[in-house]
């Protein structure tokens, strides 16, 4: 009786897209999550919605496939214009090549390739294919909160953005609390002057705390909620690294790098996160020490955009071992199948704690594993009330700043 409840209400969500889409989506990643089911019926609706679930439960689907399914059927009836009609905010340039990689399984599963045009716009999109976006736009824009700035800027921008019908602003968390996210906030209110009419907006974020306050943040409109109780299984190990100081030069990341490479030899790819540039490369040259050249590289913020995309290519493709990095690997870059997360020192917060256990295990249903290790006894303590307020799901509460004068004066 239940299995037979669940398969009904599963096709009932799936009843929302026509038949190819459906179909593929079965075929393709099986039963629909807690969040898709809930999300899909409240996205087509029409109204605000925000989605706030675990890292790795599908929620980039759950925000898209309504529109992919609109625009594909669209163009089908010779309807869909030349016009842009998502946006899609990513904090990350990372993230938002990302998920225009991610866009082409989909669109490709239900036929929509090639009918259904996405573009990217950062600060490393190229002149010419600037150009050709204004001349020929997109059907869906992925950008960051300061490119979506400088088009609102410009008269060119603003003549591809007027036409926009919804926006999906991803990884609300790691923007809500900032000045970053004051300064986009007012950007989409621009773009609804602009468009003549309150977008639809789409928040998505990892787990996020009063969910209240940030349905609120996320537009001044009445928002809906989803935000299921997703039952993710994690797994949490504190290990001290205990440190015989006299033996060595630089004792506490020597041991530590030991420790690292141990836990490697049985995994095909690891993620070591550290609280800073410095550390990063620290552990990734003791590591390389001991595993030869290239066993470890490193992944943080100062880094080209050419070392970037080659570090996430290479643990993408299961050539890297360990890679070690700062929170720059924390948000949702698709780097494939991590067997293992290691955290050196204490995380700053519960959230980025639940964020980058999110990074093994990222698919639904999978148990996420962390081991951290911390470098002080009194490291330890912090690191073990942080594992377990994680355990609980207990996140801090959201705080954005106000009356951002600075914010109104830039824009």
């Amino acid at each position: 009786g239940i299995r037979a409840e669940g398969k009904r209400k599963m096709e009932d969500c799936l009843q929302l897209f026509h038949t190819q889409t459906a179909g593929w989506f079965e075929e393709t990643l099986g039963e629909p999550t807690q969040v898709q089911r809930q999300a899909w019926p409240a996205i087509a609706s029409g109204g605000h919605v925000l989605v706030s679930a675990p890292t790795g439960t599908g929620k980039t689907l759950s925000a898209f496939l309504v529109f992919l399914d609109r625009l594909k059927e669209m163009a089908e009836k010779g309807s869909l214009k030349r016009e842009l009609y998502l946006i899609y905010v990513s904090p990350l340039k990372s993230l938002a090549s990302d998920i225009r990689e991610n866009l082409k399984r989909p669109l490709e599963g239900i036929g929509a390739d090639g009918l259904v045009e996405t573009a990217i716009r950062t600060g490393d999109t190229d002149q010419r294919e600037r150009q050709r976006m204004v001349r020929k736009p997109p059907h869906i824009l992925i950008i960051t909160p300061e490119s979506l700035y400088l088009m609102l800027t410009s008269k060119t921008g603003q003549n591809v953005l007027c036409t926009a019908r919804a926006v999906i602003v991803d990884e609300l968390h790691a923007l809500i609390d900032t000045k970053r996210g004051a300064h986009l906030m007012l950007s989409l209110a621009r773009l609804d002057a602009l468009c003549g009419k309150p977008l639809q907006r789409i928040g998505l974020s990892a787990t996020i705390a009063p969910l209240s306050e940030a349905a609120e943040y996320l537009a001044p409109e009445p928002v809906l909620v989803v935000a299921p109780p997703m039952e993710k299984k994690l797994e949490l190990q504190i290990l001290g690294s205990y440190v015989d100081s006299r033996r060595r030069k630089d004792p506490l990341w020597e041991k530590l790098s030991e420790v690292v490479y141990q836990y490697c030899q049985s995994n095909r790819s690891v993620i070591a996160f550290v609280e800073g540039r410095r550390y990063a490369e620290k552990l990734a040259y003791y590591v390389n020490l001991i595993g030869g050249e290239d066993f470890a590289r490193v992944h943080h913020g100062s880094l080209s955009r050419e070392q970037r995309q080659e570090t996430e290519q290479a643990l993408r493709e299961g050539r890297l071992r360990l890679l070690c990095a700062t929170s720059s690997m924390e948000l949702g870059i698709d780097v494939g199948e991590v067997d293992q997360v290691l955290q050196v020192g204490c995380p700053r917060t519960v959230s980025s704690t639940m964020q980058r256990l999110g990074r093994a295990g990222h698919k639904p249903g999978r148990t996420s594993v962390m081991y951290l290790f911390p470098r002080t006894p009194a490291e330890s303590v912090l690191c073990g009330m942080t594992a377990q307020l994680a355990r609980e799901g207990n996140v801090e509460k959201i705080n954005p700043p106000s009356g951002c004068l600075d914010v109104l004066a830039q824009h």
